[in-house]
């Protein structure tokens, strides 16, 4: 009898804290009373190249900037009694980052991006009520593609895919739950903290954490042993341990399974490959041309010359940096800040950056030093422009 009454207290408990994780509405029905059904077929390519076949939308190509786009209007739907958003594609390319895009009544030129996870083979759920945009008369949604950032060069990104369909449904338990299950199981693409996060990354609007669900679980868990089950010391530590080692190896199959999808999108790119030709496909292409510029203008520089690098931001020049290694390396920004004095005869890079012509401290520092044009051409600098700038920096005589 007791072990019944555990057994129901627990699943009722579990239950419970799975509708307080996913943010029902207790008023809410099972199921959705209303509902909106896009068909692929409905949907119209803003960017890139798509057709129609067999109901769904076939994306055949991608637009000049390696990015799609598919929209679809709507008649004045409300945002309130839609908040579920349920969606499905076909054969959608691992090296893709989807989000969803829609638009308002009430800020017609305003247009909402919102990441979604990767849509898998199945249907998959989002929760768009926490969403602060996602108020007022929606009349346009989409669909957006574009190459993993950081990951995947952008040429490289795109594959041909299917947009099989949308769904969008009122409150409702199934719902909820549906979104949470996403929330919690969905793949997301890499990203700077992918080693170490589980789930969804970032500050977006999110269901409750599966940590802290997990750990609330395990916690109901002992708390109904110890009242129903009468366990006491030692039995009632055995409990505790075992309630908390599953806890722990759910969440770990949890983040190995995240972390298998985002190897399985590094396997699409690298797969096939030796080192060399993995060492080129990078997500910042044109940054490693510069590298490959700034070599070659480089390259009879003894091995040891001291390289200091600019960029047009922090993460520019930390990759610009991170490709030109080995070679002595290191940020100009950095040493900057820390007042550090430059040693004659070292060299400094500017990718993307004019700042050596505009900022009045920085031509002062490099009044008489001389600009590399090539590995065997020096000449006094003129300041003009160019991608890649390097100089050869002297100190005032």
């Amino acid at each position: 009898m007791r072990r019944a009454l555990f057994a129901l207290a627990l699943a009722a408990s579990w239950l419970w804290l799975l509708a307080w994780a996913a943010g029902v509405d207790w008023h809410s029905p099972l199921t959705p009373v209303t509902q909106r059904t896009l068909a692929g077929s409905q949907f119209a390519s803003v960017f890139g190249r798509g057709s129609v076949r067999d109901g769904h939308l076939h994306v055949e190509s991608a637009a000049e900037d390696f990015s799609s786009l598919q929209s679809v209007g709507l008649p004045n739907l409300d945002a309130r009694e839609f908040a579920i958003l349920r969606y499905r594609f076909a054969d959608f390319p691992r090296t893709l980052e989807l989000s969803l895009v829609f638009r308002t009544a009430e800020a017609p030129d305003d247009v909402q991006t919102i990441s979604l996870p990767w849509p898998g083979t199945g249907e998959s759920s989002f929760d768009l009520s926490h969403v602060d945009k996602w108020r007022g008369t929606i009349v346009e949604i989409g669909f957006a593609q574009f190459a993993t950032g950081q990951v995947v060069p952008p040429e490289l990104g795109f594959r041909p895919f299917d947009l099989v369909g949308a769904q969008l449904w009122s409150p409702s338990w199934r719902g909820d739950i549906g979104a949470l299950m996403t929330d919690w199981l969905g793949a997301w693409p890499w990203s700077q903290r992918s080693v170490h996060a589980l789930g969804r990354e970032g500050d977006t609007p999110r269901a409750q954490s599966a940590v802290l669900a997990a750990a609330l679980a395990a916690g109901l868990a002992i708390a109904w042993a110890a009242l129903l089950l009468g366990l006491r010391g030692q039995r009632l530590l055995a409990a505790t341990v075992v309630c908390v080692a599953l806890a722990w190896v759910a969440l770990d199959v949890r983040w190995q399974a995240g972390l298998v999808q985002r190897l399985l999108a590094t396997r699409t790119l690298y797969a096939g490959l030796d080192w060399p030709q993995r060492s080129r496909i990078v997500g910042d292409s044109d940054i490693l041309q510069a590298a490959d510029e700034v070599r070659q203008i480089l390259q009879d520089e003894p091995a040891n010359s001291r390289i200091l690098v600019d960029a047009g931001s922090g993460y520019e020049w930390l990759r610009l940096a991170w490709h030109l290694l080995p070679l002595n390396v290191a940020g100009y920004p950095l040493a900057r800040v820390l007042g550090a004095s430059l040693p004659e005869n070292c060299l400094l890079v500017f990718y993307d950056n004019d700042t050596w012509r505009t900022d009045p401290d920085i031509r002062k520092l490099l009044a008489n030093s001389q600009r590399v044009t090539s590995a065997s051409s020096i000449h006094t600098s003129g300041f003009e422009g160019g991608r890649v700038v390097v100089f050869r920096f002297h100190h005032a005589r």
